[in-house]
C-alpha cells in the first residue's frame, strides 16, 4: 500500500468516489502506530450539516462550513481540550521556541519536534496574536500527531481559513498530550478569530469524532472506568446535572450507586451536608464545582476561606490582595489573586500574572476580562496603595 506523508495528504483533494464512502459509521479497527492511511481516509470524509452556532453562522474567513456532531455520545472517545489566546510577540516566540519544544526542561532528553506548517512559512507571517491549544485524549492509543493534523484540517473546512500552525507532542507527564499554536493571521493574510461557541462545543465534538474514527468506540470497561472517575471529580459533571434536578432534601436510597457515591464525595468536599437519612447540597455547590473545573487552584483557596470565597464575575473591583497565586511560567491558566473587597473575598483569575509584590497592596481592576474567560489581564491591575501591617510575601512557585 502506498504510504502518505502529511504534506502529500494535505495537498491532494479527495476524489468524488472517496466522498461517496460513508466514514461516519464508526468502525472498531485495530490501532497501528503508523496511522497515516487512516488520516488519508478521514480527509476524504464528507461533512454533514447538522447545526450552526447561536449566531446562525460560523466564525471564520468568509466561507460557510459544517459541524460534525451535535453532541458527544457515551461511546465516543473523550478528548480534554483547552484554549488560550495571547497578543504578545514575545509570548508567541517563547511558546514556540521554549515551551512547545521543552527547551526549558532539562529532564526531557528527547525534545519534541514541531510539526505542521513549514517553519520558514510560519515565521515569515508570524504576528503577535496567536491561539494556544492543549489536546489530551482519554485513550492513550490515539496518534496525537494525526489527531492534531486532522483537527486543523477540519477547522479549516469549517472556517475557510488556511491556517498557519505548529504542533508538538509532550510525553513527559502521565498523560500524553499535544500542543498546537495557531498564528493570528492565516496564509491569505486574514485575521484568525474563533467564536466562543465554536471553541466550547464544535471543536470539542470534532476532536471526539476524529479520535473515535482512529481507535474505535469506547469499550464498556473504558466507560465504566471513566464513570468511576466522575464520582470523585473536583468539577461539574454529568452526575451533578442529575443531582441538580432534586430540590431540597435528597434521599440516597432513591439514587444509583454512582449518584450515592457522588453525594458522599461532595460531602467530603464540604459542598453537601449529610443529615439523618438524607443529604442537602449547599447553596454555592454548583458555582464552586464549575469554578474549580475552570481554575485548578480555586477549590484550595475556597477551603482555606472556610467556604467564603466567591469567583470574580467581571466588571470593576477594588480591595486588598490577600493571596497571590503565580506559577512563573508562560503557559498558565492558574494565576490568580484573592482580593478582600468590603465584606467579600473574591478569587480573580489573572492571565499570566507578571506584576511583583502585590500581596497586601490595595488594587483596582476596571473590567479587564479576556473574551474567552473571566480572567483579567495583568495590565488591567492598578496598585493604589499599601495598607499598614500587611507583610508582602507569599508568592507561589
Amino acid at each position: 500500500m502506498k504510504s502518505h506523508s502529511i504534506k502529500d495528504i494535505f495537498s491532494n483533494r479527495p476524489t468524488k468516489e472517496s466522498y461517496e464512502e460513508d466514514l461516519y459509521k464508526v468502525r472498531k479497527v485495530p490501532y497501528k502506530k503508523d496511522d497515516m492511511w487512516r488520516l488519508s481516509k478521514l480527509l476524504a470524509a464528507k461533512p454533514t450539516r447538522v447545526g450552526r452556532d447561536d449566531g446562525g453562522r460560523f466564525s471564520g474567513g468568509g466561507r460557510g462550513g459544517a459541524l460534525f456532531l451535535n453532541s458527544v455520545n457515551q461511546r465516543d472517545q473523550r478528548v480534554m481540550f483547552k484554549v488560550s489566546h495571547s497578543s504578545s510577540m514575545q509570548a508567541h516566540d517563547k511558546y514556540l521556541s521554549t515551551y512547545m519544544s521543552q527547551e526549558n526542561k532539562n529532564e526531557v532528553l528527547d525534545k519534541p519536534r514541531l510539526f505542521g506548517t513549514e517553519n520558514s512559512e510560519y515565521e515569515s507571517a508570524k504576528v503577535p496574536e496567536h491561539f494556544k491549544f492543549i489536546i489530551s485524549p482519554e485513550n492513550q492509543n490515539v496518534n496525537l500527531k494525526v489527531l492534531a493534523s486532522e483537527f486543523i484540517r477540519r477547522v479549516e473546512t469549517m472556517t475557510g481559513y488556511k491556517l498557519l500552525w505548529q504542533g508538538a507532542v509532550h510525553t513527559d507527564t502521565a498523560h500524553r498530550h499535544a500542543h498546537i499554536c495557531i498564528n493570528g493571521r492565516d496564509s491569505n493574510g486574514k485575521r484568525v478569530y474563533f467564536q466562543p461557541e465554536m471553541i466550547k462545543r464544535t471543536m470539542r465534538e470534532t476532536l471526539s469524532y476524529i479520535a473515535t474514527q482512529m481507535v474505535g468506540e469506547r469499550t464498556e470497561q473504558e466507560i465504566i472506568s471513566a464513570q468511576k472517575n466522575l464520582v470523585v471529580a473536583r468539577r461539574w459533571t454529568k452526575l451533578d446535572e442529575e443531582l441538580e434536578k432534586y430540590p431540597g432534601k435528597i434521599s440516597p436510597h432513591l439514587l444509583s450507586p454512582d449518584m450515592q457515591n457522588r453525594l458522599a464525595f461532595l460531602s467530603e468536599m464540604n459542598l453537601a451536608v449529610r443529615k439523618a437519612g438524607f443529604y442537602e447540597l449547599k447553596d454555592d455547590w454548583k458555582e464552586v464545582l464549575v469554578a474549580t473545573g475552570r481554575y485548578n487552584t480555586f477549590f484550595d483557596e475556597y477551603q482555606k476561606s472556610g467556604g467564603k470565597l466567591e469567583l470574580y464575575s467581571g466588571g470593576g473591583i477594588s480591595g486588598t490582595v490577600e493571596t497571590v497565586i503565580s506559577f512563573d511560567k508562560d503557559e498558565s491558566w492558574n494565576d490568580a489573586l484573592v482580593i478582600r473587597s468590603g465584606e467579600s473575598l473574591v478569587y480573580v483569575p489573572v492571565w499570566q500574572l507578571k506584576k511583583d509584590d502585590l500581596l497586601g497592596k490595595s488594587v483596582e481592576i476596571k473590567d479587564g476580562t479576556r473574551s474567552l474567560s473571566r480572567q483579567v489581564t495583568d495590565s488591567s491591575i492598578r496598585v493604589v496603595g499599601t495598607p499598614r501591617g500587611i507583610r508582602n510575601s507569599g508568592k507561589r512557585e
